[in-house]
């Protein structure tokens, strides 16, 4: 049961079980945010994803190109085999090889590439997003706010009424016009 309940489960349900000491501390308020939300209902979010997608397509551009002159090279190999040399056809045989094998090389690095630039870019939100929630949570004395989409912890129940998306959009919108 507690492998199902993931860390964040854990931790609330050690935080509950403590809560009667701490109580006389201070009072525990929790919230949610849904960060997937955020990041697609803000001007932020959007800008993030556009400039994730322009690097995509340009990847893709310079991919499509290779693969067409891959074609190309089958299409010219296909129609000039019956006249070719044994020593002609190998020659293109050989130069075809070469470009499907760069032609593989590059697309991994390609992805790669990718990779690492929506890496950044979620990093770069997700560093924006922390310091908005922060100041949200600060501002209405919130003890914890769980991203209720972490890969961290399972967020099994909330109560809609503690759900903070929406204040944690506005906020963004405010401080990235």
């Amino acid at each position: 049961m507690w492998k199902r309940m993931g860390v964040v489960g854990t931790i609330l349900f050690g935080m509950f079980l403590a809560a009667p000491s701490v109580q006389s501390a201070e009072s525990l308020k929790i919230g949610y945010v849904d960060a997937q939300k955020i990041l697609d209902n803000t001007r932020a979010g959007k800008k993030s994803k556009e400039s994730m997608e322009e690097f995509v397509k340009s990847r893709q551009k310079i991919i499509d190109l290779d693969e067409s002159e891959i074609k190309q090279l089958q299409d010219d190999l296909a129609r000039q085999a019956a006249v070719l040399s044994a020593d002609a056809r190998r020659e293109k045989e050989d130069a075809l090889q070469r470009k499907v094998i760069d032609y593989q090389k590059r697309a991994g690095d390609m992805n790669k590439e990718v990779q690492v630039k929506k890496k950044e870019v979620l990093e770069r939100f997700n560093k924006d997003l922390e310091g908005i929630v922060k100041k949200v949570a600060e501002r209405n004395g919130y003890t914890f706010i769980i991203d209720k989409n972490a890969e961290g912890g399972v967020l099994l129940y909330a109560k809609e009424s503690l759900d903070l998306t929406d204040e944690v959009v506005k906020e963004f919108e405010k401080a990235f016009p």
